[in-house]
């Protein structure tokens, strides 16, 4: 009973070579996608299934969009990141807009990872990479917006203070002044 192991012994790992990948992409386009447990053994790849899936999921589609994000799509994946955060939405008592009630009621539907359902809005993109360029870029920018916004509340809390102190004490100059 139970499930085969998914990579037996003499599984070939690492790099996928020109000739696995064309023959991968020449089994799925006469049998299409699927049953990736079995697709090594009848492809005549020496692969397990879960790495015969992310191949085709993540690099051979023919619908992968390649190349560098636009701004409309940095923009996008920030607010659905906002929205859903990295594994599971958060809800608030706050009323919710249709678009993200619905975002979230697919979310717990699905029962899947946020990078999913971010990947389903932008055609094209894979959850590995929305995830990869969030994690590498995006989720730094963001970070370094917030420390901006900090650091202009300080000083402009400090700003007043100065005024505060060069409006009462009219002999005393004020420290620092903006």
């Amino acid at each position: 009973m139970g499930r085969r192991p998914c990579c037996a012994k003499g599984v070939i790992r690492g790099a996928w070579s020109a000739w696995e990948d064309k023959i991968l992409i020449n089994y799925i386009k006469i049998h299409g996608e699927g049953k990736w447990t079995d697709l090594p053994q009848r492809a005549g790849l020496r692969r397990c299934g879960k790495s015969c899936r992310l191949r085709w999921m993540n690099y051979l589609r023919p619908d992968i969009k390649r190349g560098n994000f636009s701004e409309d799509e940095e923009d996008l994946i920030i607010k659905l990141h906002k929205l859903l955060g990295n594994r599971y939405g958060k809800f608030s008592s706050s009323p919710l807009e249709s678009a993200q009630y619905n975002l979230r009621i697919e979310m717990l539907c699905n029962e899947c990872c946020s990078w999913s359902i971010i990947a389903r809005r932008l055609p094209g993109r894979t959850d590995n990479e929305i995830k990869n360029y969030w994690n590498t870029i995006l989720s730094k920018r963001v970070q370094g917006d917030k420390t901006h916004e900090q650091s202009s509340r300080i000083l402009k809390s400090i700003g007043r203070i100065g005024k505060l102190t060069s409006d009462s004490n009219h002999g005393i100059k004020p420290l620092l002044t903006l």
